[in-house]
Formats: C-alpha cells, structure tokens, sequence
C-alpha cells in the first residue's frame, strides 16, 4: 500500500478520515464525508455543517471555503496542490493543523 501526500493552507484544524466526495448541492453529507469544494454555493451552506473536511484547491484564508470552513467548525484546508490526484470515493486522512492530506492508495 502506497501512501501519498498532499499539502494546502489550513483554513480550520482538524484531523478526520473519511473518503472523498464532490460537492452536489443534492447530497447530504456525514462526517465521514471529505468534501472536495471548488465553486461557490452560498445558498446551500448548511448543507456543508455534517461535513467531515472541506478541501479546495482555490483560495486563501479569506476565501468562502476558508469562511465557511471556520463558521461551522469543519476542517479545512484551501489551496491545495495536486487537486488532480484526488479520486472521488478514495480514503484520505486530513490533518489541517498539519497541512496534510494522506491519500490512502
């Protein structure tokens, strides 16, 4: 088993595994869920407060992402490198404090 890892700006710490899902205003969304946001989706906010993560490869520490993120006190990490490698339904590990997305192969 090969472990890779990712890095970004952390938004807000925590640590959670979960598996990886894109954004779709339809779903309903647990803690087992890592959501990969990378549009703005300001009417559905609330959808994203079961969330376990949030990651996205736009942003900053004042982008929505990262103000969302902080609001409802989900991890987060914004500016992610190497968005390319994320596979919807693979397992990560996240680490925000940290800074680091373990990609579970």
């Amino acid at each position: 088993m090969t472990n890779i890892t990712l890095t970004g700006t952390c938004a807000c710490p925590g640590e959670v595994e979960g598996k990886l899902t894109r954004y779709n205003p339809e779903k309903t969304y647990t803690k087992e869920d890592v959501i990969i946001l990378n549009e703005h989706m300001t009417q559905d906010v609330l959808k994203l407060k079961n969330a376990g993560a949030i990651l996205s490869k736009n942003g900053g520490l004042t982008c929505h992402a990262s103000i969302l993120a902080r609001e409802l006190n989900v991890p987060c990490l914004v500016g992610v490198n190497g968005m390319e490698e994320l596979k919807e339904g693979t397992r990560v590990e996240i680490d925000a404090a940290d800074e680091k997305i373990n990609i579970k192969d």
